[in-house]
């Protein structure tokens, strides 16, 4: 392997164990009592401040165009906004290592949606992928015993918007992205969106989070999320430079383990063996749909 090749794998580790982890620092936040919405806004307006200092230090901007505005609307609303509340929501009452494997399901759900767009051609091994990946989320809300709390299964349900909405968002990121500008300076708009939109939502429902001083655990595990999510931007960008997109690919699994390993170091989660067998499903639907796309890259 040379230089690039390594540089790009240290950065393939480091996106996928700090968003896996990211999961474990939500729950600890959110069950710290910070409002899941207020949650959004003070990851996005932090990571918003790391990448505009990035931006400032490279010379780049975000556009200002009507073209660059829908973007970060659209882009925005769908990354930063929609599914940030429902993953914020939900790690409240499931598992950690339940929704990191929910999580997973982004890139099944991508090529499903690329399925139904006409953006890809049908392929068998995939399509088998896509099935596993269904199959794993039947096993983890079916069975009685999947879960600690059956009650939890409307939350995990609730929970697939995350990574379908991260899935529509992926879809849209390309067909949509502006003719000027660079992957750092469009990323940087979107978040400032997300934070500037979240900010009188959560004021208007009374959600808005006030850190405390010291700071509490809660606003600990937020502002080390927000830094995490700031840099795993910067990495992901410069990993896709180095060896493409279809090598990023492979962030699901590590994101997947890296979350449902947290559950059990962190909060002592004890997963049953359907969700180990909802796991293996998951994770193995998510090698079968991006095989072909590594094999390519």
């Amino acid at each position: 392997m040379n230089r690039s090749s390594w540089v790009a794998l240290l950065l393939l580790f480091y996106c996928g164990l700090g968003w896996g982890a990211a999961v474990a620092i939500a729950k600890i936040a959110t069950a710290g009592g910070v409002h899941p919405l207020g949650y959004v806004f003070w990851v996005a307006i932090i990571a918003a401040l790391i990448l505009t200092g990035i931006c400032a230090v490279r010379g780049t901007w975000p556009g200002t165009s009507i073209e660059h505005f829908r973007y970060y609307v659209v882009i925005g609303g769908l990354r930063i906004v929609t599914a940030n509340v429902i993953w914020y929501t939900t790690v409240k009452y499931v598992p950690a290592g339940a929704l990191a494997v929910v999580l997973g399901l982004t890139s099944i759900f991508t090529y499903g949606f690329s399925l139904v767009m006409r953006l890809e051609t049908f392929a068998a091994i995939r399509a088998t992928g896509l099935s596993c990946g269904l199959i794993g989320v039947i096993l983890f809300v079916v069975p009685t015993q999947s879960l600690p709390d059956p009650s939890m299964v409307p939350w995990i349900l609730f929970g697939l918007g995350a990574p379908f909405t991260y899935a529509l968002a992926n879809i849209l990121i390309d067909r949509l992205r502006p003719k000027t500008g660079n992957t750092m300076s469009h990323t940087t708009g979107m978040v400032w969106f997300g934070a500037i939109f979240m900010l009188p939502v959560c004021l208007l429902a009374g959600a808005f989070h006030v850190p405390s001083f010291p700071p509490a655990v809660s606003d600990i595990a937020v502002f080390g999320h927000a830094i995490i999510s700031g840099f795993a931007f910067v990495a992901l960008f410069e990993m896709i430079r180095l060896s493409g997109p279809t090598f990023a690919s492979q962030l699901n699994y590590i994101v997947t383990l890296t979350g449902v390993l947290s559950g059990v170091l962190f909060f002592g989660e004890e997963p049953t063996v359907w969700v180990w067998l909802g796991t293996i499903c998951v994770l193995g639907g998510v090698a079968l749909v991006n095989k072909q796309m590594v094999k390519n890259g």
